[in-house]
């Protein structure tokens, strides 16, 4: 079973090979952290380094040991997301309105109750 640290090395190299699901370009340079693993399936976060999108890998790997790493196959594709509704537009323009004024900084926007729960 490969360690992580191999496995790591080994989807960097490969990265270049793959498309960000989101900006579309390469994920040569991309992040990647280890999140959890068991036998032979890792489950990867992986950042974009164009656009900075972060997210779930699982990386199933069939082969042998440490020493044919070079030759491991692997399979990666992307967790789809939970599901969600979509943003209405209705929405977006409520955002809008309530952006346009609001008086603080980034910080004080953050913190604001979220009064759509209840």
């Amino acid at each position: 079973m490969p360690e992580a640290m191999s496995i790591i090395e080994f989807i960097r190299d490969r990265a270049r090979f793959y498309n960000c699901p989101v900006c579309g370009r390469s994920l040569k340079g991309c992040d990647i952290q280890v999140l959890s693993h068991e036998e032979e399936r890792f489950h990867l976060q992986v950042t974009c380094g164009q656009c900075q999108v972060t997210f779930i890998v699982v990386l199933a790997v069939a082969g042998a040991g440490v020493d044919e790493i070079e030759s491991v196959e692997a399979a990666a594709e992307v967790e789809a997301a939970p599901a969600r509704e979509p943003i209405s537009v209705d929405e977006i323009l409520d955002l809008h309105l309530y952006l346009k004024n609001f008086q603080g900084t980034l910080k004080e926007l953050i913190h604001q109750p979220d009064h759509s729960r209840g």
